[in-house]
């Protein structure tokens, strides 16, 4: 079985950075990540380079002008509202008040020198989001599409879209500058990247000092770090773990994600090209036993490739002659 890209935003990391702190003072907090690692991510929090928005966003540094809800629904973010004039030209209005950890204001130039940078940089966000011309009045940014795209702000939500502002972000070392509760001072790959307070953060004052990402990539080295005290709070840890820390001595949090695994059936086959029998197999697929077996319950059967409760798509329909047998797993974090 292999393991499918999540289409949803798992932001459970960000859960932590507004937690009271676990250490003796109250100021400084130690998160083991799996992720966090050159097998993953680039030498770098740039979001502009593959998938290193993720790590910036969930770390607490940059914020996109959307975000996307439980159900996948579009909220406000940065933008505090958004129209199409039914054709190919999007007016966003952003937030007033917001600066970056830079003390720069984010008004739309910013906001357009930062899209202008991701479209030179990025290897998906121009065919995604067919940006051809923008233009920044005050806190309103204007976008021309090269042809309608009813998607775009759906991009503009995804990590790639992290606002940052380029002018202070050190591309060299990897340190990039947003807008979130925390700014990155200090990062090693595969090691540890340090986070500090920003001053600047227009939503909440962040609790914390200090905030230490450290890298343990095997899963179950971090379970054990985890009872252990080595760190406060971990993202990623063994499946066959978990029990360890379902106990009231641990905040255990998960949700359903279209993160999945699955089968796929060879299409080249004659037997298989016949569709009564791929619906055999689908329905002979032990959905339930699989989520035992393979991930000890910490999951749920899926019968599509989204999540019961997504606003558009749901998981509850009938098993039916397709390519491939879906589960949806969960994505889960514990933290002391």
């Amino acid at each position: 079985m292999k393991k499918a890209l999540s289409l949803a935003l798992i932001l459970c990391m960000m859960l932590c950075l507004f937690l009271p702190a676990a250490s003796a003072d109250g100021k400084k907090m130690v998160i083991g990540d799996t992720t966090f690692n050159a097998e993953n991510w680039e030498e770098t929090i740039d979001p502009h380079r593959t998938y290193n928005g993720w790590p910036c966003i969930r770390y607490g540094v940059g914020e996109t002008l959307v975000h996307y809800t439980d159900n996948m629904e579009l909220d406000p973010w940065l933008a505090t509202e958004w129209t199409n004039d039914g054709n190919n030209t999007w007016t966003i209005t952003l937030r007033d008040g917001i600066k970056f950890s830079s003390g720069r204001d984010m008004d739309a130039e910013a906001v357009k020198q930062c899209f202008e940078h991701l479209l030179e940089n990025h290897d998906r966000a121009p065919g995604d989001t067919k940006i051809e011309s923008m233009e920044a009045d005050g806190q309103v940014l204007t976008i021309v599409t090269s042809e309608p795209n009813p998607a775009l702000m759906n991009y503009l939500g995804d990590p790639y879209a992290c606002i940052i502002d380029v002018d202070a972000s050190d591309f060299e070392t990897g340190i990039s500058v947003g807008t979130g509760p925390y700014k990155a001072v200090d990062m090693l790959m595969d090691d540890h990247i340090t986070l500090v307070p920003n001053e600047y953060y227009w939503d909440g004052t962040p609790k914390l000092d200090e905030l230490t990402i450290r890298t343990i990539s095997d899963r179950n080295t971090l379970a054990l770090a985890l009872e252990g005290g080595e760190v406060d709070a971990a993202y990623g840890v063994a499946y066959d773990a978990y029990s360890k820390f379902e106990n009231p001595n641990f905040q255990f949090s998960s949700i359903q994600t279209s993160r999945a695994f699955f089968g796929c059936m060879n299409m080249q086959s004659e037997i298989i090209q016949d569709p009564a029998v791929r619906q055999a197999i689908v329905m002979g697929i032990d959905r339930e036993g699989f989520v035992i077996a393979l991930l000890d319950g910490h999951g749920v059967p899926g019968y599509g490739p989204f999540p019961e409760g997504f606003s558009t798509f749901g998981s509850g329909s009938t098993p039916t002659a397709t390519a491939s047998a879906r589960r949806t797993a969960r994505s889960s974090r514990s933290a002391g």
